[in-house]
């Protein structure tokens, strides 16, 4: 009886990684210049525009954290289209923030065209998932000049994914959260062969 080798394909899982672990990736001295001038250049605090979308409750979270949000309301843009929201955005170099999730619809909404956006799902709409929910604006709060536009972010309270574009026509989508207090991301599915 002859023994045969069946090669299958197997799909294999990647844990969530904690990004402490992974293998940094030291900048050229050509990108960290780049970077430092634009720290200067633009040295800002986060601003946000919270369409009629967004509840109240999450508003007043912001407000009570010190943050700059500009709402609909505010800007007179109730009963406006989502074009216009994110058109005012863009023109006031403030963050998009909304639950509406046509946002996330690559064909209306192409990264290209887009202010940096923030899509939420609050879950029930707790203080406390909107609170974490809020997880996702560490990066945003901390380098707000390099969230001005082409970026997508769809949050939850246990998990986001980014999309961002970047100068070079390039795209990315990570999927993070936070986990015993460490910031942590998904590294992707793989398929790998294996002997059966």
């Amino acid at each position: 009886m002859a023994i045969r080798k069946i090669l299958c394909l197997k799909r294999v899982n990647m844990p969530w990684v904690n990004m402490d672990d992974l293998p940094i990736q030291i900048p050229s001295k050509r990108e960290m210049d780049e970077v430092e001038r634009y720290r200067k250049m633009k040295k800002t605090k986060p601003r946000f525009y919270a369409d009629e979308n967004f509840p109240e409750r999450a508003i007043e979270v912001l407000r009570g954290w010190n943050f700059d949000v500009l709402t609909a309301i505010d800007a007179d843009k109730k009963g406006h289209p989502d074009e216009n929201h994110l058109a005012e955005a863009r023109r006031l170099g403030r963050v998009l923030l909304t639950c509406d999730r046509d946002y996330l619809n690559e064909r209306r909404f192409p990264l290209i065209h887009c202010s940096a956006l923030v899509v939420f799902d609050f879950g029930s709409g707790t203080r406390s998932e909107i609170i974490r929910a809020f997880q996702c604006l560490d990066l945003v709060v901390r380098f707000p000049q390099f969230y001005d536009k082409w970026c997508k972010i769809d949050a939850k309270p246990d998990e986001w994914i980014e999309k961002s574009r970047f100068q070079d026509g390039s795209t990315s989508r990570e999927r993070y959260r936070i986990f015993e207090g460490k910031l942590q991301v998904w590294i992707n599915d793989e398929i790998k062969p294996v002997q059966a």
